[in-house]
């Protein structure tokens, strides 16, 4: 759906996965693989050229980490299709000495307050 609609019909060149949970932490390189070797041909599968841009650029980084390099330019700079995923329950849940909330919690508090 992605490589059709966002790509083709909407015009955008690039997508951001931005999953907030440390177990999914290599998730983003794992579909940049997946969809950016599939669909990153410049030909068909008789070898003529394309006449549009085959694929689109996937990036993406956990949480926090992804916050604090490339947010900004989704925030203020351009348009990105970004699929944001967040877990509702923490398969480690930790807490600090004396803390009231899970480092979970507030992470996906964090996931929360992205999308807007």
């Amino acid at each position: 759906v992605g490589v059709f609609f966002n790509s083709r019909v909407l015009g955008h060149g690039c997508r951001a996965i931005l999953p907030y949970a440390e177990a999914l932490s290599k998730f983003p390189a794992h579909v940049q693989q997946l969809d950016m070797e599939s669909n990153g041909k410049g030909v068909d599968v008789e070898g003529r050229p394309l006449a549009y841009d085959a694929g689109e650029v996937i990036f993406g980084a956990v949480g926090t980490n992804g916050q604090h390099s490339f947010y900004q330019l989704l925030h203020q700079g351009r348009v990105v299709p970004a699929e944001f995923i967040g877990a509702c329950e923490s398969q480690a849940p930790r807490a600090a000495k004396g803390a009231k909330r899970s480092s979970h919690d507030e992470l996906f508090c964090n996931f929360l307050a992205q999308p807007d």
